[in-house]
């Protein structure tokens, strides 16, 4: 329940948002919709109640810092490349790995 953020380097947007329905994205995207497809300086400022961050270790660190900072209730992590240095302790910190 709530809006959803995915926060994505731009490369993938357009295979992103070919996978997710009802999602909206570009370079200016309509905040109301359920479902936002963004890259980390996008989203800067804003809050959603979820957000996917995908393959965080393609992002600097204020950019990561970013996009990790933005849900108010709920975060996920997508990656399939390694995890940058800040976030490689996390699934011994409580957090799970699929």
């Amino acid at each position: 329940e709530g809006r959803l953020a995915v926060i994505a380097p731009r490369h993938l947007h357009r295979r992103l948002a070919a996978r997710l329905d009802g999602v909206t994205a570009g370079a200016e995207p309509d905040l109301t919709r359920t479902v936002v497809l963004l890259d980390p300086r996008q989203s800067k400022g804003l809050e959603f109640d979820s957000v996917l961050v995908v393959e965080p270790g393609l992002y600097g660190t204020s950019d990561l810092y970013v996009a990790l900072t933005r849900a108010t209730q709920r975060l996920g992590v997508l990656h399939t490349g390694r995890l940058p240095k800040a976030l490689a302790g996390a699934s011994a910190s409580g957090i799970t790995e699929p």
